[in-house]
């Protein structure tokens, strides 16, 4: 190993879920911590979920060896953004002999056991990589873990009203981020910007808080006059958008776990106000599910699913047509949670 440093333990609590974190890299602390800020605590109970994260020099190093008939689920390769060594990210995931093996290839390789509860990463010069890039790995072995523990992510924007939960499901680039700060500014409390997580009770599901920055266009900050003028080192750049904590432009805004009551799909029209067209418990589902997480195993899927359809049931869904009134989006939404 490249590091001599003592390893170092951090205990998290997400909503009642016991974690416990641990690196000697100094490289690898920050992801944990960032991400699960809200979530420290002294101690945890029994049986904790555990991640362990560490640096290696090469892929050779790593103590992961694969047999020659794991089926491959995924490989692919995109650009690293972010990663001053390598010029291509390349992941391939395997089911191995009851684990989940994500190779990184040149920048590491992460296995995770779910029915341990455990996952453990190798990275190769995480100093090099971007910051929103080590915090994407630590990311996807918390979600891989929670969701045995009955709690699943959903690619969407949440917010909670008076406890009545808003979850905004769709694409880049319809409008997500626009209104999530749009409703955030009129009292709305943020929950999250991609990742929200539910909690499945058989009977009904939780919408669980997991905030992390919010990503923002130059386009989006041009309709908030509160982005437009932040302090200098408010709003970041990351890899590919600028980004902010909520707290920091809208004291107070972080919210906690609600039963959800809204679902929206919105679509950027060239109208001047936008509207509201009701949309069929079916026709939410579907729309919903490409936004759900890539599922690897057929018992999790299916209760993945399960989870999902009660979500829709409980919840009032609209197709949002998001037009150019952008900051009176609260005088449309609102009235729909206040109802009894």
């Amino acid at each position: 190993m490249t590091t001599a440093a003592a390893l170092q333990e951090y205990l998290f609590s997400f909503h009642g879920v016991a974690l416990r974190y641990a690196t000697s890299s100094p490289a690898l602390i920050g992801p944990a911590t960032t991400l699960l800020q809200h979530c420290r605590c002294d101690s945890v109970g029994r049986d904790p979920l555990t991640i362990q994260f560490e640096e290696v020099r090469n892929r050779g190093d790593a103590p992961v060896h694969l047999s020659p008939l794991a089926p491959r689920l995924f490989s692919g390769t995109r650009p690293a953004l972010g990663d001053a060594l390598r010029a291509l990210w390349h992941c391939t995931i395997v089911q191995d002999q009851g684990r989940l093996v994500v190779d990184f290839h040149e920048q590491g390789v992460l296995v995770i056991d779910g029915d341990r509860g455990t996952a453990r990463g190798y990275f190769i010069h995480p100093e090099a990589m971007h910051s929103d890039l080590r915090e994407s790995f630590f990311h996807y072995a918390v979600a891989e873990l929670l969701k045995r523990r009955h709690i699943y992510t959903l690619y969407a924007t949440a917010l909670e009203y008076q406890s009545r939960g808003v979850l905004i499901s769709g694409h880049s680039g319809r409008g997500r981020t626009t209104a999530l700060l749009s409703l955030l500014r009129s009292g709305y409390r943020y929950l999250s910007d991609d990742h929200p997580f539910l909690r499945d009770h058989g009977t009904h599901v939780e919408l669980l808080a997991f905030p992390m920055t919010v990503e923002v266009t130059d386009h989006t900050i041009g309709f908030f006059p509160e982005l437009r003028q932040a302090l200098p080192g408010l709003v970041r750049q990351g890899v590919c958008k600028k980004h902010f904590h909520a707290a920091d432009l809208y004291p107070e805004s972080i919210g906690g776990s609600c039963a959800p009551a809204l679902m929206l799909f919105p679509d950027v029209v060239d109208m001047p106000y936008s509207c509201l067209e009701p949309l069929s418990k079916s026709q939410a589902l579907e729309a919903m599910m490409p936004q759900a997480a890539f599922v690897y195993d057929r018992d999790l899927a299916r209760r993945e699913f399960q989870a999902l359809s009660r979500l829709v049931q409980q919840v009032d869904c609209y197709r949002l047509l998001f037009g150019h009134d952008v900051l009176d989006l609260p005088k449309l939404i609102t009235p729909l949670l206040k109802r009894s």
